[in-house]
């Protein structure tokens, strides 16, 4: 309880500007927990989705059947990647071009839920640091500000104690941008190595479905 009380006292002496720092700290704590569950119940194993793809190959190559079941296994199922999978399950009779625009449509749309919350992630940790740089200016003008008071004449003691609580905001603001920034680079990562597996799985479909078209003009034409 001691440490408590002394960490809201440490808060306090901060002033405003602290309050607002530890605002976008709780906002920020938030986003990435929100992103947290949400990368969490979309995750999908990759080195199942690497066999996948390599099934997908073959039967392009080979012009075999793909079975949409394969996509709804554990591991696979609720991702992005079967999300992919069930449009060109939903497409494979149509022409190339209504493919490759449905396909892009989904990845877009999946792609406004995997980013949520980066540019709120990004702005915290661009803002932070810099209202603790405001915050310990601020602070260091009012612990001057007493020294003029008195005369003129400089009194340690006031004046470390001014200029220490005036670094306060910065700490704050420095701990709150590492945090933000810390998580969206994590998050982008994330990110991109699903929007990676799902542009190979899409090249490689697209692939097998232009197999089994020409199979189908070949079969009209014998």
């Amino acid at each position: 309880m001691n440490g408590l009380y002394y960490f809201i006292n440490l808060m306090q002496k901060g002033k405003t500007v602290n309050y607002i720092i530890i605002g976008l700290y709780l906002i920020a704590l938030a986003a990435a927990a929100e992103r947290v569950v949400y990368y969490v119940s979309t995750r999908y194993k990759r080195k199942q989705f690497r066999a996948v793809l390599a099934l997908c190959e073959t039967a392009a190559v080979n012009k075999t059947d793909l079975q949409e079941d394969f996509f709804d296994q554990k591991g696979l199922s609720g991702s992005c990647i079967s999300a992919v999978a069930h449009i060109f399950f939903q497409c494979r009779t149509a022409d190339a071009q209504y493919t490759a625009e449905a396909f892009e449509r989904t990845v877009q749309y999946i792609l406004t839920l995997q980013e949520k919350g980066f540019i709120l992630l990004s702005r915290i940790a661009a803002v932070a640091p810099l209202l603790g740089l405001l915050g310990t200016v601020t602070g260091l003008m009012a612990a001057f500000q007493k020294i003029a008071v008195l005369g003129g004449s400089v009194d340690i003691a006031i004046l470390s104690s001014g200029i220490w609580e005036a670094m306060i905001t910065t700490a704050t603001g420095l701990v709150t941008a590492i945090f933000a920034f810390a998580f969206y680079e994590f998050f982008d990562w994330l990110n991109t190595q699903r929007v990676r597996d799902m542009e190979q799985l899409v090249s490689v479909l697209m692939s097998y479905q232009q197999q089994l078209l020409q199979a189908g003009s070949t079969d009209e034409t014998v």
